[in-house]
């Protein structure tokens, strides 16, 4: 142990002793380690960390999923209640969904986004409120008191942290409420800045199959019982839900799949990739780090030649000298780990700011004992991983050759001496795993390319829309307890049509401003789904006998001057015009899409489209259609397609315009969002307050959602941004290593050879083919480190290919820009030892080796 500390206080001494190469080799240590352990941190905060709950591996998330699995798995009301009587593997089972409302404030109408939840949400999660009492199942039938639980941030916001408030009527949606409870401001469970819970009713009655009632869909949860599992469940919930029944909101054609899987799963399923794609990045750079500091080692062993052959002479032996240089690495490794942590900490607090959304528990992801644990046994393990081969190769010395001769020295290059061989094995991986971060940064850069030059159909340049949310439609769709019936949309249809009869008045005060181009309403917003799918007939074909075959395309129902707004491409024919109103024909625009799959190569234009039936029984749209008319296609545009992953992208290619003016194609007009959308013609800002005004006056209590179409298409491409800058820091931090790695390998091995190279200029070489020498054996290096690159960029790019968009995982364009890009840093670093050896001057090269 007494020799232990002595090596110990030995190494310190010598390592102050050289600045330069201890605080490089710091440099690169502290950078690795401290990445991948602020990646370590998230990961298993994200994945591995139960939710702040008790017995939070319990909690599970229930309900089916689409055949895409974007969003979360969904029950319906009829759903939700059956699940309650017949599912027995569950202590609890509950629901609940986004909501947004308008608060009837001192200051004015305040919108403000909260959830309608079922009371047994509370009780599954074991969540208690920091102020009064959470709503119970009395609160969740209908003709009850309404009551309200305000977030902890609302509450210190909006009211002061007033405890006075409990007891309190707020107005939500021109409904009178009373609140009742605060929750902790820890309560955090699936959104952020969610300002206010409101208890769920859900009818017990269940329609008779084939009713007139649509099911509002909510996100369940379960807490399963003790010793069921999440497999057991999802068999019993199959059971129970997996069965036709045209109660159940499934679509024609679609099948979907049953899930009980674990919450915190779910809720991390959208970043699993990315963050193991991180992992896997960070633990390559370190890889990397630790082949740069066992090059830089071996370089100072090959330097301490003579100090370790006189310890070897004075009888230290062959294991000392080994204990010695890992004694070294280990101390340079701890160091490292040391500074690493305050790396891993900035990282860890500057993540959550830097994501693109919200991932529920990123925030209280911090400095704790398993970080210190990780980053110290990482430390130990860099140590080892950088001083292995160093210590064997430097270990093995002659003391009678080195001290007799006074070299090592060997003519040729790493093939004939052996510390060169290990230190261009070094250089060769690192070459070899910079490729495979280069490449996966290049296909990730390429996706995000892809994805903003993507040809939308549009041009969103200028345009600001202001989207109408009636208090009308939010109380039907937070008060009809999960059923909406022929009645609840007749009211919202009413509510509606005179809102949109209201904003069509008023287009000409918009339309007159100095700044504004053009102007147009819509019944939804360019960037969101269409507010319907209908199935559409071509008049004079019969109806497909399956109603998988049906011809679905997606309805809007838009004003004359949306194409000039939009600048939608007319591809045949004409848009719509002021003479296309209620007493002239009926009349259509078709997509590009919707053209080929209904007419096929024949022209559009002049063909007849109706609708297949009401598709709601018992409910009759107030725009005075008959299921018996038929519009003419008299126009044809591009293609609209909305940024990729939206669902605007996945179900609205084909569409079906008719004019705002005229009877609706949509048959449920009432799930749409009077949308005015205007083109302006410099920065739209300026317009903004003034819509608002326009809007306000037509519904004074109505939600207002406004914004840039620019603003939105960039909040979509956030993640793919965030993905593709974050994997080039990595792949320029990898290029960075492999070229200092390459430098140092050659620069040590040419500076061990200055006898060969004095001699070889004494016997006639120009500098030109000392120069050549050592690029030649540089680019071996390199070459047979691409080619180990490449393997390895076959095998593991496939790991990304769920965030890829437009490209492919072996894109041959994007392997071979990243292989020259490569080829190009290695090849300079091997020019800067290359000119520094074919300076040696043959008479100071002979006279210092003799």
């Amino acid at each position: 142990m007494e020799s232990l500390f002595s090596d110990l206080a030995g190494v310190v001494r010598q390592l102050v002793a050289r600045p330069r190469f201890t605080l490089a080799t710091l440099l690169v240590l502290a950078l690795a380690i401290g990445a991948n352990t602020a990646i370590f941190s998230v990961v298993n905060g994200l994945l591995a960390r139960p939710l702040p709950y008790p017995e939070a591996q319990r909690i599970v998330s229930v309900g089916q999923w689409s055949p895409d699995r974007s969003a979360p798995p969904s029950v319906s009301s009829v759903a939700l209640q059956r699940l309650w009587d017949g599912a027995h593997s569950f202590e609890q089972l509950g629901a609940f969904t986004s909501l947004g409302v308008v608060w009837e404030s001192p200051d004015g109408p305040v919108p403000l986004y909260g959830a309608v939840v079922t009371p047994s949400l509370f009780t599954l999660l074991r969540t208690s409120p920091s102020l009064g009492t959470l709503f119970t199942e009395r609160h969740a039938v209908e003709g009850a008191d309404r009551v309200v639980a305000l977030s902890h941030q609302i509450w210190t916001r909006r009211f002061g942290s007033d405890q006075a408030i409990l007891g309190a009527p707020i107005s939500l949606n021109g409904e009178p409420h009373v609140v009742i409870a605060v929750l902790p401001e820890s309560f955090d469970f699936f959104e952020r800045d969610v300002d206010f819970w409101k208890p769920l009713v859900v009818r017990a009655d269940e329609p008779p199959v084939g009713s007139a009632t649509i099911h509002s869909t909510y996100i369940g949860v379960g807490r399963l019982r003790e010793g069921v599992s999440a497999e057991r469940a999802e068999t019993e919930v199959s059971t129970i839900l997996d069965r036709p029944d045209a109660s159940l909101p499934l679509m024609p054609g679609v099948q979907f799949e049953t899930r009980v899987v674990p919450f915190r799963e779910e809720q991390v399923r959208p970043y699993r990739r990315a963050l193991l794609m991180f992992a896997l990045a960070t633990a390559l750079v370190l890889l990397m780090a630790c082949a740069n500091v066992g090059g830089l080692l071996l370089a100072r062993g090959i330097v301490r030649r003579r100090e370790l052959a006189i310890r070897d002479a004075l009888g230290a032996g062959r294991g000392r000298i080994v204990r010695l240089l890992l004694v070294e690495s280990v101390v340079l490794s701890v160091a490292g780990g040391a500074l690493g942590l305050a790396v891993a900490a900035g990282l860890v607090r500057a993540v959550p700011a830097l994501s693109p959304s919200h991932i529920p528990g990123l925030a209280e992801i911090g400095l704790d004992g398993l970080m210190l644990t990780f980053a110290a046994g990482l430390s130990l393990v860099a140590g080892g991983l950088s001083g292995a081969a160093p210590a064997m190769v430097c270990s093995r010395v002659d003391p009678w050759q080195t001290l007799g001769r006074g070299s090592l020295l060997a003519v040729g290059g790493f093939g004939r001496f052996r510390p060169s061989r290990v230190q261009a094995g070094l250089a060769v991986v690192q070459v070899a795993l910079a490729l495979v971060v280069v490449s996966t940064a290049g296909l990730l850069l390429r996706s995000f390319v892809a994805r903003v030059t993507l040809d939308l159909g549009f041009d969103p340049t200028n345009v600001v829309v202001a989207q109408v949310h009636t208090q009308a439609v939010d109380r039907v769709f937070s008060g009809a307890g999960g059923q909406i019936g022929p009645e609840a949309f007749a009211e919202m249809d009413v509510a509606l049509r005179s809102t949109a009869e209201r904003l069509l008045l008023r287009m000409d005060r918009v339309a007159g401003l100095p700044q504004v181009n053009a102007v147009a309403l819509a019944s939804s917003a360019p960037m969101s789904p269409a507010n319907s799918t209908q199935a559409i007939v071509v008049a004079g074909q019969p109806p497909p006998i399956d109603a998988r075959d049906q011809l679905l395309a997606s309805t809007r129902t838009v004003s004359a001057e949306y194409a000039e707004v939009m600048r939608l491409r007319v591809q045949a024919g004409r848009f719509f015009t002021d003479r296309d109103t209620a007493g002239s024909p009926l009349v259509a625009v078709v997509s590009e899409s919707f053209a080929r799959q209904a007419f096929g190569g024949e022209p559009a234009v002049g063909q007849r489209l109706a609708t297949a039936g009401l598709g709601f029984p018992g409910f009759a749209p107030g725009d005075g259609a008959r299921t018996d008319e038929t519009w003419e296609v008299v126009g044809v545009v591009a293609d609209v397609t909305g940024p990729p992953g939206s669902a605007l992208a996945e179900a609205s290619s084909s569409v079906v315009y008719s004019s705002i003016l005229q009877p609706s194609m949509n048959r449920l007009p009432a799930l749409g969002t009077p949308t005015i959308v205007v083109r302006t013609a410099d920065d739209p800002e300026p317009v903004v307050p003034f819509l608002r005004e326009v809007v306000a006056d037509v519904d004074p209590r109505g939600r207002i959602t406004m914004g840039t179409l620019e603003t939105q298409l960039a909040a979509r491409a956030a993640q793919p941004r965030f993905f593709a800058m974050c994997a080039l820091i990595f792949g320029a931090v990898a290029l960075l290593l492999a070229a200092f790695g390459l430098y140092g390998a050659l620069s040590y091995a040419f500076s061990q050879r200055q006898r060969e190279i004095g001699v070889r200029r004494a016997l006639g070489a120009t500098r030109g083919d000392v120069l050549r020498l050592v690029v030649r054996e540089g680019t071996a290096l390199v070459a047979v480190g691409a080619v180990l690159g490449l393997c390895g960029t076959v095998a593991t790019t496939h790991l990304i290919e769920s965030v890829l968009f437009g490209v492919t995982p072996l894109d041959p364009l994007t392997l071979a820009a990243g292989m020259t890009v490569l080829i190009a840093v290695a090849l300079f670093a091997c020019w800067l030892p290359a000119r520094q050896a074919a300076r040696i001057r043959p008479i100071e090269a002979l006279r210092e080796n003799t």
